[in-house]
């Protein structure tokens, strides 16, 4: 699967679209029109109007599937901006887009301190736990699992599920899908913490190639923290299996991080089939850390 990661607008999120899947889930038709009422775009005014000329009653039983996806495709996957007639889309906001398992790694490295990333098979099986069940409280990569928080008043996995995946319970007030967002509240937090956490990675390296102590670690510290915008050349202990660093990866979803905070903006994780459908390798397999 391929992951798609890029901050959205939290005004949009919380005064459109949250609201408007809550109400589907009961009058769909209802959502429709009042979402319709706040639209200046073109192309979902034209969707919502299929899907209300189309509609049979009730909730989300009763909306056309096709019309529906894209009509969701745009309000989680486009950048909107609000203007004088409404909210439009001003753009596709650029973000991470990579394979979904490698993308997992990289955030369970960042996250977890437990997590075994230079053991191939030990960190394969957390990655594939982790896939079935995301667990909370581990920042980004509960996110990319696509583990909810805050818990939703509506399953994510009924409104839109591009590869099938999730769970809604709501007496353990958990709820995982296949795409999943963070108000900005949340980003803000998580940036926050990055840099303490980036230097705990990095100090987990320093002990994995003991008693070699490549200089480049500290190039790389200040890769991390975003004061130099290229990453450093890198020796071969620091480089994954497939040519390209682990250290590139983690650099781009940090700076992601800090770009979401500078617009004050949530981030929203969509999980879709792979390109070509052809899945990629595992990220751990061959030498470890993985790239």
């Amino acid at each position: 699967m391929q992951l798609v990661l890029r901050p959205v607008n939290d005004r949009f999120f919380h005064e459109q679209v949250l609201p408007f899947l809550s109400l589907s889930m009961s009058d769909s038709a209802k959502a429709l029109q009042s979402l319709l009422g706040q639209l200046a775009d073109e192309e979902s005014r034209l969707l919502g109007t299929r899907l209300l000329a189309s509609h049979i009653g009730g909730g989300l039983g009763g909306v056309e599937q096709t019309p529906w996806t894209l009509l969701m495709e745009r309000l989680t996957g486009l950048h909107w901006g609000l203007g004088p007639s409404g909210w439009s889309v001003v753009g596709e906001r650029a973000g991470y887009v990579g394979d979904w398992d490698e993308a997992l790694h990289l955030a369970l490295m960042l996250e977890d301190p437990t997590y075994p990333y230079a053991q191939a098979r030990a960190a394969h099986g957390r990655r594939e736990g982790f896939r079935q069940h995301p667990v909370a409280d581990l920042g980004l990569a509960s996110l990319i699992g696509g583990q909810w928080e805050p818990f939703p008043s509506f399953p994510p996995d009924r409104v839109f599920s591009p590869m099938g995946r999730g769970g809604y319970v709501s007496r353990q007030q958990y709820a995982f899908a296949d795409w999943a967002w963070r108000p900005a509240s949340t980003v803000a937090r998580w940036h926050a913490q990055l840099e303490s956490k980036l230097l705990r990675l990095l100090e987990r390296e320093r002990e994995r190639l003991l008693p070699a102590q490549p200089p480049e670690l500290d190039a790389v510290r200040a890769y991390f923290l975003g004061k130099t915008a290229e990453c450093p050349p890198l020796p071969e202990a620091l480089v994954g299996p497939r040519g390209f660093s682990w250290v590139h990866r983690i650099g781009w979803l940090a700076a992601l991080l800090r770009d979401a905070v500078r617009e004050e903006a949530g981030l929203m994780a969509r999980m879709t089939p792979p390109l070509n459908g052809v899945p990629e390798a595992s990220p751990s397999e061959g030498s470890p850390p993985a790239g």
